[in-house]
């Protein structure tokens, strides 16, 4: 299935076990996720229940069942699945065999695949950086021996701020691993300016080292419960929660993010227990609630274009306000000085005026000379005084208008930051 035309870049990371779920509970999660207009949902793909029976020994046929009732639910509710891959260390020739077999089965029905789940984490891979490094290669070469429209993701990194194991991976002898995945990915928690900034500087270490191609984040998320909500600008609860996913998303597609994925149910404990924008009662597969982030993303989603507009115009205007703001100050300053000019001059008409009201002259034909020269200086300051007065009206009306300018330009800036954010 392909993924359908949608600006907006958000998907679901929404933890559909697909060995070991209640079907009503996965369909409920579909529900959810079609509902809130995500672009994928991850789905868990787990490789032994598939190929081994319980116990360890092999299957002589790989059971596909659970994984055909995934596409199933994927074409019911028109929902693209972007699978994770999972299996614990294996032998790379092994893993790539089964990655391949189960590309191969659901070809055209589920095009993306994600080799494990945070595999530089030790509590969900037991392998080293250059046996990921293996397995990765070898499933990216199975899979695209049988299913070639599939893209391979690059299992997303738990900790993007310390790259020395993704380092290893890339210099695995043999492996080649930077020129066999698709997709990058990243997974991003946190206060929101540090989580846009480590986006961009993830990319921009992958482009130091050749690999062009899309960056998603395949994790995202933020607790609604404010003892574990750790951004000081988004501690409120509920609310909070529906803020700063706000803030977070507009920003990562500002970075350019091609899709991040948000945690769509609670689950786990501590901080995850209340990271999602819903929760599910896991025994009925029954919508317990939606939290307000549910409201908030879905916004996102339905008017993408307009929100990424307002946030485009507001970030121009942030551009813009200091120039702006420079000009008020150069301006003031220029009408300070006029005023001191118009100052000058008027005090130069009184001299001549008081000059010329007493010429002081010891025979009339002096006194003659002298009241020409008076006058003449005086309608020379009086032209001077005329010229700086219309230099002061006009620095004074150009000032108030950059003052006024300034202010509207500051309250435009607010008005699309309260728009971004849904006020």
């Amino acid at each position: 299935m392909a993924a359908p035309a949608h600006a907006a870049p958000i998907s679901a990371h929404a933890m559909v076990h697909t060995c070991c779920m209640e079907s009503s509970v996965k369909e409920r999660i579909f529900s959810e996720a079609s509902e809130l207009g995500a672009a994928y949902i991850r789905v868990d793909v787990e490789l032994d229940p598939i190929f081994e029976k319980p116990g360890g020994a092999e299957r002589p046929t790989p059971s596909w069942a659970r994984l055909d009732e995934v596409v199933e639910l994927s074409r019911r509710y028109a929902q693209p699945v972007m699978a994770i891959l999972l299996a614990p260390r294996s032998d790379p020739s092994e893993f790539g065999a089964r990655a391949g077999l189960v590309a191969e089965h659901v070809r055209g029905a589920i095009d993306h695949w994600e080799i494990l789940n945070e595999p530089d984490a030790d509590w969900a891979f037991d392998g080293t950086a250059e046996d990921y490094a293996g397995m990765l290669s070898a499933a990216y070469d199975a899979i695209k021996a049988r299913a070639p429209a599939a893209r391979v993701v690059l299992g997303g990194v738990q900790r993007p701020d310390r790259l020395g194991w993704l380092e290893r991976v890339f210099a695995t002898p043999g492996a080649d691993a930077l020129h066999k995945f698709d997709v990058a990915n990243l997974h991003l928690r946190g206060p929101v300016e540090p989580v846009v900034r480590r986006y961009g500087e993830f990319r921009a270490w992958l482009a130091e080292r050749g690999f062009h191609g899309p960056v998603w984040v395949t994790e995202h998320g933020y607790p609604a419960d404010p003892a574990f909500q750790f951004d000081p600008a988004y501690a409120g609860g509920d609310t909070s929660q529906a803020a700063y996913l706000t803030q977070s998303l507009v920003g990562l597609g500002e970075a350019g993010a091609e899709q991040v994925f948000v945690t769509l149910r609670d689950n786990l404990e501590g901080q995850y227990a209340s990271e999602g924008l819903v929760h599910i009662d896991e025994a009925t597969g029954t919508t317990v609630y939606r939290r307000p982030a549910f409201a908030a993303v879905r916004r996102l989603v339905n008017d993408w274009g307009q929100v990424m507009s307002w946030r485009q115009e507001q970030r121009e205007n942030e551009r813009l306000l200091p120039l702006d703001q420079a000009d008020l100050a150069d301006k003031v300053q220029k009408t300070r000085a006029a005023r001191a000019e118009f100052r000058e001059a008027r005090l130069l008409v009184d001299a001549a005026e008081q000059a010329l009201a007493a010429p002081r002259a010891s025979t009339k034909a002096r006194r003659e000379r002298l009241v020409r020269r008076l006058t003449l200086r005086l309608e020379r300051a009086r032209g001077l005084l005329a010229g700086r007065r219309m230099m002061l009206l006009w620095d004074s009306a150009v000032t108030r208008w950059q003052r006024k300018r300034n202010y509207e330009r500051a309250a435009t800036i607010y008005m699309l930051k309260q728009k971004v954010a849904g006020g």
